[in-house]
């Protein structure tokens, strides 16, 4: 018997339609794939933060950006987004 198999998609609800990405991905895999996507796709990641941060909201958190920019590995080297 074949362990369970996933396949990964993505649903707009604005216009009704999928679209599959991968398929026949272990579960591993498919989180995996997810991750990449949503890198990809998206700008979304997720990467260890090394301690607890001391500030009260992650958009004015300096150990953040240190861990983001020590980190994550796109290139160049990402910058803060400026608050206007």
């Amino acid at each position: 018997m074949q362990g369970k198999l996933k396949l990964v998609t993505r649903y707009d609800a604005g216009s009704n339609e999928y679209t599959v990405f991968r398929h026949n991905l272990t579960p591993e895999e498919a989180d995996e794939a997810v991750r990449e996507l949503a890198a990809r796709l998206f700008g979304l990641f997720v990467i260890d933060q090394h301690r607890e941060h001391k500030a009260a909201e992650a958009e004015q958190c300096a150990a953040c950006r240190r861990d983001v920019e020590r980190t994550s590995h796109v290139q160049p080297k990402p910058t803060p987004k400026k608050e206007a």
